[in-house]
């Protein structure tokens, strides 16, 4: 009872101070796909998160009176809450001082990757609450070595997976801790049976996919029709390529950068307690240790063999930040053992404020409206009627949200070259080999262009019809014919561009410097090329730290002869991605018309290195 009692007050603190940095609209990259999914029940991207999708849809339900956007924000929020309560509950159910759990846990509740995810649309509270769930739900099982206790064990490790497969890799601690603790359970194999029954009857909610699949105006990511492609959805084949991609290089400078994250996380100050937290857990509560230590472990040899932008890299530690904050409780409980009472509690609200404190400004999404705004300016822009074709994920999802949920621009037509959600190509044609595939949507964005609907481009590749141009017109290109006619372009409204009273991400970062690299294009266009260059460097210079930002203006300014500029932003992007070929590409290219061949065969040679993979 006071178990609950004290995660009760840790989550509804939690919740209170996410309501106040809470974000008010749609956020940046997968953002406005699962507000999409989940607000009209579609099904998301890999792998499909059906407990997220429809548990927030429960909560939208609730909260009619506020935009789509904020009420699934306001779920993830609440799902991120429910995780610190019951990592408070169980901390206290360990031995740990009722004040330490709860410092503990709102520790954790303001560290700075999980606060950030937890006030936008996303699926890792949700995760991490069936994660700490699954790790209290063992312990139990190991001390009361009931039956019943194993079967809903079973079924929490089964509904995890529908949450994230982050899942799998608290799964080896929990097996060893149930043959350590409880040997006698691998000699009951109907028992076994009944739990792994319990697991798939919680894995059972996958249902959902394929049932929805399709169906309603929500967002779909692909076609789920067959049991191949439901399971490569399932087990996210397509993230499969990146994981174990790494030389040892990389896998040496992904834990540089995972030490740098966990000596920020909390505070810097607070990784001695850390520290000693695994001792005491090692010495007083092995059971614990054993978990805590395994789900660290096995979120290391996963995400120090991951390749992704190392922008998006901190959340792929999010398991090891919730076991060092279990950690963190018991460290800071050997240390109030050893003071007067008295002066634990002040000892433990002083640490939550010092991460309070620390993390509240960049972590605060409450006047954030960057994204919304960029998608709502791309819009505005566009004629009547106008037919956009995005690919990635940076404009694709949050034009998607405000055209789909919010209902502007009707008469636009949004089409994704990525085939995420929205295609020229139906999905039955998605299972066309590659090449095929790629022709087939060619001869479409042609037969677009020639239509008579005015035709943009969120990114200029080349033209599907003979002669057409890319004329920048505002945040995107119109492509032009060769008989063709264009008024003016729009003007680039920069305010948004200009928005620094907040803490902007490198997500945000990246968005607005969309702005600058557009204006470069438009003045080079029109040719003031020294305006250009100089609209194209401030991008670079707001987006320092995007590797892609980075590439795109080597290459504009390698395409215009700024060859020297090229390559400090080529070697940049290279030095913020040492494992992504195309930058080494093109410092080859570089360094060939500056007539140094021989550098340029060297970095030729990294770049199929990289190519071929280790």
């Amino acid at each position: 009872m006071r178990a609950g009692i004290i995660g009760l007050a840790a989550g509804v603190a939690a919740l209170a101070v996410y309501g106040m940095t809470l974000c008010p609209t749609v956020y940046i990259e997968g953002s406005g796909e699962l507000i999409g999914a989940a607000y009209r029940l579609g099904t998301a991207h890999p792998t499909g998160y059906p407990l997220f999708c429809l548990s927030s849809r429960l909560f939208a339900l609730a909260l009619p009176w506020i935009s789509p956007a904020m009420a699934i924000n306001a779920a993830s929020a609440f799902f991120a809450a429910a995780c610190c309560g019951a990592l408070a509950a169980l901390l206290y159910g360990r031995g740990v001082q009722p004040v330490v759990a709860l410092a503990a846990a709102l520790a954790l509740a303001f560290s700075r990757t999980f606060w950030s995810q937890a006030v936008i649309a996303e699926v890792y509270g949700l995760a991490l609450l069936l994660v700490v769930l699954v790790l209290a739900q063992a312990l139990k099982v190991c001390e009361s070595k009931e039956p019943r206790q194993v079967l809903l064990l079973g079924w929490l490790m089964g509904l995890g997976l529908t949450a994230h497969l982050i899942q799998v890799l608290i799964w080896p601690g929990v097996v060893a801790v149930l043959a350590w603790r409880w040997p006698a359970l691998w000699r009951r194999p109907l028992l076994l049976a009944q739990g792994l029954l319990a697991a798939l009857g919680g894995y059972s909610l996958v249902a959902y996919l394929p049932l929805r699949n399709g169906r309603g105006t929500g967002f779909h990511w692909g076609p789920l029709g067959d049991l191949d492609t439901l399971w490569q959805h399932l087990s996210g084949t397509l993230y499969r390529s990146s994981f174990f991609s790494l030389p040892l290089e990389g896998m040496l400078l992904n834990a540089q950068r995972w030490l740098e994250q966990a000596a920020g996380e909390f505070h810097l100050v607070l990784v001695p307690l850390i520290v000693w937290g695994g001792w005491t857990a090692w010495r007083r509560d092995r059971s614990v240790f054993v978990l805590v230590g395994a789900a660290i472990a096995c979120n290391l040899i996963a995400a120090l063999n991951y390749h992704r932008d190392p922008n998006g890299l901190p959340v792929f530690y999010l398991l090891s930040v919730v076991g060092l904050a279990v950690w963190l409780g018991m460290g800071l409980d050997a240390l109030a053992s050893r003071v007067k009472p008295v002066v634990s509690v002040p000892i433990a609200a002083l640490i939550v404020a010092l991460v309070l404190i620390a993390h509240y400004g960049e972590s605060d999404r409450s006047e954030n409206w960057v994204a919304d705004r960029y998608g709502r300016d791309i819009l505005a822009d566009l004629p009547e009627g106008a037919i956009l074709i995005v690919e990635g994920d940076d404009a694709a999802f949050l034009l998607d949200y405000l055209l789909r949920i919010e209902g502007l621009r009707p008469d636009v037509t949004l089409y994704n070259r990525m085939g995420r959600g929205t295609d020229v190509l139906a999905w039955s044609e998605q299972a066309l080999p590659p090449l095929r595939r790629e022709r087939l949507r060619w001869r479409r964005e042609a037969a677009l262009a020639r239509e008579g609907r005015p035709l943009f481009y969120f990114v200029p590749r080349r033209s599907p019809i003979s002669g057409g141009v890319f004329v920048p017109a505002g945040l995107v290109y119109r492509l032009q014919a060769p008989d063709d006619s264009m008024g003016a372009a729009p003007q680039i409204e920069m305010g948004n561009a200009l928005a620094t009273d907040f803490f902007r991400d490198p997500w945000v970062r990246k968005i607005q410097s969309n702005y600058y690299f557009m204006a470069g294009e438009e003045r080079l266009w029109a040719g003031d090329r020294a305006g250009a260059m100089a609209a194209y460097e401030q991008a670079a210079a707001i987006a320092f730290d995007s590797r892609t930002v980075r590439f795109n203006v080597a290459l504009k300014l390698f395409e215009v002869g700024e060859l020297d500029r090229a390559m400090d932003h080529a070697a940049a992007a290279a030095a913020i991605d040492p494992w992504q070929p195309t930058p080494y590409r093109l410092m080859a290219h570089i360094e060939r018309e500056q007539g140094r061949y021989d550098e340029a065969r060297r970095w030729n040679q990294k770049a199929g290195e990289l190519q071929r993979g280790p």
